[in-house]
């Protein structure tokens, strides 16, 4: 069952009728109470234009404040058109969905997961543009799903259960952060500090960037890395070069068989599967001081 929750939205510069100036600006604030959610929630943010910040702290609400900011090439826009551009929040399947809502938008769920894509006509010379700038406040012991596309920095920061975290035209920023990471962006940085040494897989990926991975000095690990024009770097010691690793693969009506092109390396005693992938760009594994 699908609940739509109500916003407290601080509307700037919105006059009757059409508006005087070209640009839009809204202050956005609103709160999802505990009563809503459960500590096995999830909690899934979608941004698209636009900088997106989580952080975990010690509370029971999940806090969201941000601006909505909106303007036109040619002509003015009115309030009708301005109110189809918001951060919409819903609770489904026992999970919180923050995405930003637009006319271009499409929201589809499938097997009790949320699709968003976006479909937008850059050619379209009267289209309205956008940039949603989110902050949001979250209790450090859910797991959170958070994604841009954009014009901003992914920032998620104190989040104690694990942190899925996703970019494409910006960076990806997780800092004391403790469980499984997944990392993700295509034209940006990569740059991870986990609080205490991860015990669960972990995966980065950019295309275009730099990945930084810094970890107590109790660090084990084993390591994969792919890059067509990049090196993988460590300052801890222990380091031990592993087998290449046969794949196991479905194929057709059967399997095949698949040997990596890279051995992976262990690092200290090893423990979980750190995989680092880009194409430009190299990897550096750092021992945190603090």
């Amino acid at each position: 069952m699908m609940k739509k929750l109500n916003l407290v939205l601080g509307i700037v510069l919105i006059t009757s009728g059409w508006l005087s100036a070209q640009d839009v600006r809204e202050d956005i604030e609103f709160e999802i109470q505990r009563s809503e959610y459960s500590s096995d929630s999830e909690v899934v943010i979608k941004n698209m234009n636009g900088s997106l910040e989580v952080t975990g702290y010690e509370g029971d609400e999940i806090v969201v404040t941000g601006t909505k900011k909106l303007w036109k090439n040619r002509g003015n826009i009115s309030n009708q058109e301005a109110e189809e551009y918001y951060l919409e929040s819903v609770i489904r399947d026992g999970n919180v969905y923050i995405y930003v809502e637009t006319p271009y938008s499409r929201v589809r769920w499938y097997n009790r997961r949320m699709e968003y894509s976006y479909n937008w006509n850059g050619r379209d010379r009267d289209r309205i543009d956008f940039e949603f700038d989110i902050e949001v406040k979250i209790p450090n012991n859910l797991y959170v799903d958070a994604s841009t596309v954009n014009g901003g920095t992914l920032w998620i920061t104190s989040m104690e259960n694990g942190v899925d975290a996703s970019n494409v035209n910006g960076s990806v920023v997780v800092k004391d952060v403790v469980g499984v990471v997944d990392a993700h962006t295509v034209n940006g940085d990569i740059e991870v500090w986990f609080k205490k040494s991860p015990l669960e897989d972990c995966e980065f990926k950019t295309v275009n960037g730099t990945m930084e991975v810094f970890s107590p000095g109790d660090f084990g690990a084993i390591v994969t890395f792919k890059s067509l024009h990049g090196e993988l770097y460590t300052d801890f010691d222990k380091i031990t070069r592993l087998a290449n690793q046969l794949n196991k693969e479905e194929y057709r009506d059967g399997y095949r068989y698949r040997i990596s092109r890279t051995a992976p390396i262990q690092i200290g005693d090893g423990g979980p599967k750190l995989s680092f992938e880009s194409v430009n760009g190299s990897a550096y594994i750092r021992q945190r001081e603090s």
